[in-house]
């Protein structure tokens, strides 16, 4: 309820709010808002969305490890695409000259906006209830609960961007879903998500300049 409730108040207010910085803000402070506000309710600590640092040596550790890992797979995913001769499905579009302002956008309200949701807020709750897979298979339960998670992320990008490619997005969801449940802290999340938001961005920038 809590998803549909932010879903359907981001699509309210960008409808009005067309253009300027306070529809820049709309996404970032709905999202937020719909995470902490629950908590908040309850009488619980903000950590409980994964708001700490905990384990910060491992989650540091975890990051490195993913991007050398994920990060190569996708560039040869956009090399071979050059290669035929098709456009990607996601093409990222940053005006010249404003490259900065995108990259301090993506961290600070587009990754921590996002993951503190997504992640923070819906992986959370989804750990804390109890069913009897949990107890019996744990780990079953975790990547259930990764899949699931990842699910929502990509529909609410197809319903947010009115683009049924934005589908894709449930890939990366998996792995920043499975980067919060191995270190129970949005730090890798976060900066997973954002670096590869980048990466693709100059990725595909570099690659596919035909195309624009």
């Amino acid at each position: 309820m809590v998803t549909i409730a932010a879903v359907c108040l981001i699509r309210v207010l960008n409808s009005v709010l067309l253009s300027g910085y306070a529809g820049l803000l709309v996404v970032p402070v709905v999202l937020t808002g719909a995470a902490l506000v629950p908590a908040l309710i309850r009488g619980e600590k903000i950590t409980v969305v994964g708001l700490h640092p905990r384990r910060m040596r491992y989650s540091l550790l975890l990051l490195s490890i993913t991007c050398l890992t994920v990060f190569p797979v996708v560039w040869g995913g956009l090399l071979l695409l050059e290669v035929i001769g098709t456009r990607p499905p996601i093409l990222p579009a940053v005006a010249e000259g404003q490259w900065l302002g995108w990259v301090l956008y993506q961290f600070f309200y587009v990754a921590l906006a996002e993951e503190i949701f997504f992640r923070g807020y819906i992986v959370s709750r989804l750990l804390q209830w109890q069913p009897p897979l949990a107890r019996q298979r744990p780990r079953v339960w975790h990547a259930t609960i990764i899949i699931i998670s990842a699910a929502v992320f990509a529909l609410a990008h197809i319903i947010l961007l009115e683009n049924i490619l934005s589908v894709l997005t449930f890939f990366p969801g998996l792995v920043l879903g499975w980067l919060f449940i191995r270190t129970r802290s949005l730090v890798a999340p976060i900066l997973f998500h954002a670096l590869a938001n980048i990466f693709y961005a100059l990725m595909a920038a570099g690659i596919f300049v035909s195309f624009r």
